[in-house]
């Protein structure tokens, strides 16, 4: 029995996530009462505290005392007005920050790598592809290349609970002062689409980063796949 409910709390976590992020519940909407729940999925109060618990241990629900439980937003919020972190800026959400690491290595870099990075035809950089994740969320696809020289072994030090930012400023002692942004909407490709397990097709916002020194140099350059319904870009403009 004990194993039927921890299936049962587990398909109604996930279906209540799949409503939170499909909209079907939005950001700040009151979820239905425990006793409508309890109808709803016809099981007991304990396997659905228990799919309460885990939505809000990670983030996409909060509860009110004598009011009910309230849905948190499901989006990260990127501010174009600042360079922050995958890492900070989830954190400043209340989120979880994490990453599957896909791959770290060196190669041998192509043109536009070496144009971005500054280097010279016989240099390699460092590549890195990892999920980046809000707790068990994925969030986007980010592909780094990293400046060698002034990273050296960067991919080390590449976990899944790493910020690249942390080495970047950290343990290599680098002032990163701009970055160079172009950001676009696409279609997800085959490859991006399993990866970040979605629908071929799925809106994607593509974006492109070449981020340098206080001195210019270059130190990394990033392609990033963030996926459309869990992403919002904000800045502030003015004339």
């Amino acid at each position: 029995m004990a194993s039927e409910n921890q299936y049962l709390h587990e398909q109604i976590y996930e279906d209540l996530k799949k409503k939170i992020l499909n909209n079907d519940y939005p950001s700040g909407s009151l979820l239905p009462k425990e006793m409508d729940l309890l109808t709803i999925y016809n099981v007991s109060r304990h396997t659905i505290r228990k799919a309460m618990d885990r939505l809000a241990h990670e983030g996409y629900v909060y509860k009110v005392k004598g009011t009910g439980t309230f849905v948190k937003s499901a989006k990260a919020y990127y501010k174009l007005s600042n360079m922050s972190s995958f890492s900070e800026i989830i954190n400043n959400q209340a989120g979880q920050p994490n990453s599957i690491v896909i791959e770290a290595k060196s190669i041998t870099a192509n043109e536009k790598i070496l144009g971005k990075l500054d280097l010279n035809k016989t240099k390699n950089c460092y590549y890195m592809e990892r999920i980046r994740r809000n707790g068990t969320t994925n969030l986007c696809l980010e592909i780094t290349y990293v400046n060698p020289e002034l990273c050296p072994n960067i991919i080390d030090y590449v976990t899944p609970n790493a910020s690249l930012f942390q080495l970047y400023e950290k343990k290599y002692n680098l002032s990163l002062a701009e970055g160079i942004y172009n950001l676009e909407a696409i279609n997800a490709s085959k490859y991006v689409a399993k990866t970040l397990d979605i629908p071929e097709g799925s809106a994607i916002l593509y974006m492109e980063a070449n981020i340098f020194t206080n001195s210019g140099k270059p130190v990394y350059f990033v392609e990033a796949y963030y996926i459309g319904s869990r992403y919002t870009f904000t800045t502030t403009l003015k004339r």
